[in-house]
């Protein structure tokens, strides 16, 4: 028990290290290839940084547990929204959502409404017992990827037509001279990093839980989800640090958007059946939590108030509160299973 708990921190080690620099190298790229701002914070970064989740998911399905594999969609979205709260502190007095562009309720709302739909075909599935596949995909997540797609088009169309002012460019260009061969190839290397941790994370994560008994569940849940989005995590902070408030919002929102087709990918290799039906219904928990969340976080956005609770925002403050009550729940549904 105790290898693995070593290995399992050494390959979120290797993840945190490699999914800080991938975000690095995409901002990188993002520049060099001129894809602009949107594509940078919501769409590039965020993809980018959620590549341990993807890794670690696709491998937790290929290994026969759907509840690793959406346990740690649903909990990494949970998790990148508490990253909002721990930003607010961080970032200095007032709220922090004061200093981003209303454009991001967009990105909150499209990650809300795929959110709804795993919710939904969660519930069908496990009470109706209506399940319907397509090349061994299930065609709730073929739903699911259209969405995202015409979603993120929908995003990047309204970027286009409403970029960010000078002010908002010169605080959020990326400072490094590296030219685009080596960030890609730079890239390259802590995908392939990420890849192998990601592997290696999932396979221990499913060893622990069988040994200690915690329901699979949970570990997805909180365990896994907790250090696969550590990148996230990383990469909002050090937007932060240069004053780049909308690349750090967009990148924790634009994760949980590119979180939610992880399921379409999942079911892809999972060879069992459909992985929403296979997993358990208790997700609809960590789902709901995640829900409630991202509407604090839509509010705050919308209201603006300037209202603080401990120097913090409101809004922040909820994020936390019903974040480490989910946590809670979690855990003594899993103990108890």
């Amino acid at each position: 028990m105790t290898e693995l708990w070593i290995e399992f921190i050494v390959m979120a080690f290797f993840i945190i290290v490699a999914g800080t620099y991938l975000s690095k190298y995409g901002d990188i790229i993002a520049d060099e290839t001129g894809l602009g701002q949107a594509l940078i914070g919501g769409i590039l970064v965020a993809a980018a940084t959620s590549l341990p989740e993807l890794v670690t998911s696709i491998t937790s399905a290929l290994v026969g547990a759907p509840d690793i594999a959406i346990g740690n969609v649903f909990g990494s979205n949970t998790f990148n929204l508490m990253i909002l709260a721990l930003s607010d502190l961080l970032h200095g007095p007032g709220p922090l959502l004061l200093r981003v562009r209303y454009s991001h309720i967009l990105s909150g709302l499209l990650g809300i409404l795929l959110s709804g739909i795993v919710v939904f075909s969660l519930m069908v599935s496990h009470l109706t017992g209506f399940s319907y596949n397509v090349f061994g995909i299930g065609i709730d997540s073929i739903i699911l990827m259209g969405v995202y797609l015409i979603g993120v088009r929908l995003i990047f169309r309204y970027e286009k037509k409403n970029p960010l002012d000078k002010k908002e460019e010169d605080n959020e260009e990326s400072s490094s001279s590296m030219g685009l061969k080596k960030a890609a190839f730079g890239f390259a290397i802590c995908a392939a990093v990420i890849v192998f941790s990601g592997i290696r994370l999932s396979v221990v994560a499913d060893q622990i839980a069988r040994l200690t008994g915690i329901d699979q569940s949970f570990i997805g849940s909180i365990l896994v989800a907790a250090a696969t989005s550590l990148p996230e995590l990383v990469a909002t902070i050090s937007a932060l640090s240069i004053n780049a408030y909308n690349m750090a919002i967009g990148n924790v929102l634009g994760s949980n958007i590119f979180n939610m087709t992880i399921v379409f990918f999942a079911d892809a290799f999972y060879r069992k059946g459909n992985i929403l039906a296979d997993a358990k219904i208790v997700h609809i928990i960590t789902a709901m939590v995640g829900l409630l969340m991202s509407a604090i976080v839509m509010i705050g956005l919308f209201y603006r108030s300037k209202r603080t609770i401990l120097s913090i925002g409101w809004d922040s403050m909820f994020v936390a509160i019903i974040y480490f009550l989910g946590v809670y729940l979690l855990f003594q549904l899993g103990v108890n299973v």
